[in-house]
């Protein structure tokens, strides 16, 4: 609903302010490295949402998307058991809030999303989606 500007929130003037699913506000949708690639799926799917930030206690550790999951399972569907950990990307796209637009692009340009952190402290991810909508919003 926020992205679609029906609900309003908390404005920072930052990258903050292009994130959909705030982990601070508990919208982020994640799952724990231990948990079976069958989660991870699910929870993709329930969510419509391609990747999934991997959480360990509140630290950000990987990242997992359609594509990681694919490849680990295509050929072997019992993998669909494997911890997450044995699929998830551990080179992290970070940025802090304060970068520019612009410092998303390149990020956009490999395929990946930019995982926003304010020091150690996980704030959410920003997809090309999140900025199109936040795009889309600044037409009056």
């Amino acid at each position: 609903m926020i992205d679609q500007g029906f609900l309003q929130r908390e404005t920072f003037n930052d990258l903050r302010d292009l994130i959909s699913r705030r982990h601070l506000d508990h919208a982020t949708i994640v799952i724990g490295p231990e948990e079976p690639l069958l989660s991870a799926y699910k929870r993709m799917h329930m969510y419509s949402v391609s990747q999934l930030p991997v959480m360990e206690d509140d630290r950000i550790v990987g990242i997992i998307d359609e594509s990681d999951l694919l490849l680990a399972v295509y050929d072997d569907q019992d993998r669909f058991q494997n911890p997450v950990n044995t699929a998830m990307v551990t080179r992290l796209e970070l940025i802090e809030p304060d970068a520019g637009i612009n410092d998303l692009l390149p990020i956009f340009a490999k395929d990946h999303v930019a995982i926003i952190m304010d020091g150690e402290r996980f704030l959410g991810l920003i997809t090309r989606s999140d900025l199109l909508n936040f795009m889309r919003r600044k037409i009056k």
